[in-house]
């Protein structure tokens, strides 16, 4: 029983902690919205690859030592800053000269690896991720919780987040919000790009 309430709590948690706006819907959604949802998955499969890279460095104990290596968290941190500025300002170039968004542009043509690639690198270029994991990991799972408590946390970590990014790919191919989409395609190119400029900004400047 105790098990069961423990992957519960971390599933909620988890549930609330990556349905929040950030780089990897707004990566998502963008491959997505084209009806495309062979390119949506293989992105959401490279997301599953980070978090299952994330939270399993953290359930091993790695996590905090990590992020006491400050030279390597501040390295992981300034080139996951750098990869959101770069997509945000392609975004933004794409509407200021009026061109199809180069992401989704690159989604209907892109081989299976580039999209899995997008997906892997907007997960893994943010070092506060292991932190996350190592928080929560270490306040929901007892500390003297059997190994195969963390593979189990691990694994429903992977599950949530496989669901929710299922969910969000299929939501956003289908074709009644495709064509609304439409309409206020440059505003959202625009409102996407910054808020991903923003989110590396954000992560540059932290702490």
């Amino acid at each position: 029983m105790e098990i069961a309430t423990t992957l519960v709590s971390i599933a909620a948690v988890h549930l609330l902690a990556i349905a929040s706006p950030g780089p990897t819907f707004v990566v998502v959604t963008s491959h997505a919205i084209d009806g495309r949802r062979g390119a949506g998955f293989l992105v959401t499969f490279g997301v599953l690859l980070a978090t299952a890279t994330w939270a399993s460095l953290a359930a091993a104990g790695l996590g905090t030592l990590i992020t006491q290596f400050t030279w390597l968290y501040l390295a992981l941190r300034l080139a996951g800053a750098a990869y959101l500025i770069y997509m945000g300002v392609r975004m933004l170039l794409g509407v200021v000269r009026n061109f199809p968004v180069e992401l989704r542009q690159e989604s209907r043509s892109m081989s299976g690896w580039r999209a899995v690639r997008a997906g892997f690198l907007t997960n893994i270029s943010n070092p506060k991720v292991i932190a996350y994991y190592a928080s929560l990991f270490g306040v929901v799972i007892p500390s003297d919780a059997p190994g195969a408590m963390f593979v189990a946390s691990v694994a429903t970590a992977l599950l949530v987040s496989a669901a929710w990014w299922s969910f969000v790919t299929l939501f956003f191919a289908l074709p009644l919000v495709r064509k609304g989409y439409v309409r206020v395609r440059r505003q959202m190119d625009g409102i996407m790009g910054s808020l991903l400029i923003v989110l590396g900004g954000r992560l540059l400047v932290s702490r």
